[in-house]
């Protein structure tokens, strides 16, 4: 079993979730007295670190509707930019 994330269940109750290696199965287990806090907020901290999204991905290409600084894009629909 290798844990994968953290998350709180009820009154600050922490929980560990964890994978197991060979069939891949989830299991989640309370946090103990004895357990590694800093371990623990590392693998909080985790999905801050890597975001499912690309944030080069988004940063070079704006949302439709919007200019790359963020404003809103002021043409009418379906006109190309080199027009």
């Amino acid at each position: 079993m290798e844990p994968i994330a953290v998350t709180v269940r009820g009154e600050h109750r922490w929980m560990l979730i964890h994978r197991c290696t060979r069939c891949g199965r989830l299991r989640m287990n309370r946090t103990a007295a004895d357990d590694n806090m800093l371990l623990l907020m590392q693998l909080a901290a985790r999905p801050l670190a890597t975001p499912p999204i690309p944030q080069l991905r988004l940063a070079s290409s704006p949302a439709p509707g919007f200019t790359t600084d963020g404003r809103p894009d002021s043409r009418p629909r379906g006109q190309d930019s080199r027009t």
